[in-house]
């Protein structure tokens, strides 16, 4: 995450008209493209505020939060229960191999240099799967978007050049991927294109999912 992260002004985006729908859609798709399970055990890498642990958290997950910054941290503990907060960067995950079932990724490895070393090691403490979150380049996003608010900074990957970090992985059994928020609003259009573009590749959002 960018240097000049406020968790507390991310968190409250989230409360917004416009947070709630994006992060609705972004939950619905990779809920969909790996479904979590009750009672399993997830780690979110780049938790930040600790929204998207929460959301995992209330399915019936035992979650824990990673992230490399301290205020991120102290912002999740103070405000969100239920879950285990660590210290930690993605390119050295401080778990053994295989000590999560699902590992999850949402936009933080946008602000990693080495996106497929850190895929690789949340591939490594895993056990069922691995899902990343990314910023996309061939999208209407990344042309309003790419210079603006928590965006700055970000890298945004295409489909390939994602699709291509995880070549080296071990047993993978099923690979997926898909994109939600064609639109740049939340308006009734971008909602009416939401149900009928999900298919195609140029959503903002994109989400890939290895499986073994």
């Amino acid at each position: 995450m960018q240097g000049n992260y406020d968790p507390a002004r991310y968190d409250a985006w989230y409360h917004s008209r416009r947070g709630r729908w994006i992060a609705s859609q972004e939950f619905a798709l990779l809920t969909r493209l790996l479904p979590p399970r009750t009672g399993e055990t997830l780690l979110d890498v780049g938790c930040g505020s600790g929204q998207f642990s929460r959301r995992y958290q209330s399915l019936g997950l035992d979650v824990t939060g990673l992230d490399p910054q301290p205020a991120a941290l102290r912002f999740a503990r103070c405000h969100h229960a239920g879950e285990h907060w660590v210290a930690g960067s993605a390119l050295c995950l401080p778990f053994a191999e295989g000590a999560f079932d699902v590992v999850v990724a949402i936009t933080s490895l946008c602000f990693v240099a080495q996106p497929q070393q850190a895929l690789e090691e949340m591939w490594r403490v895993s056990r069922r799967g691995v899902i990343v979150g990314l910023l996309n380049r061939h999208s209407l996003w990344y042309w309003r978007k790419r210079h603006h608010g928590g965006y700055r900074g970000a890298r945004w990957d295409s489909l390939a050049e994602a699709r291509a970090w995880g070549d080296e992985l071990p047993g993978v059994r099923r690979f997926q991927w898909a994109t939600a928020l064609p639109a740049t609003g939340d308006g009734s259009l971008a909602r009416w294109l939401e149900h009928r573009l999900e298919s195609f590749p140029w959503g903002g959002f994109l989400a890939l999912s290895w499986q073994r």
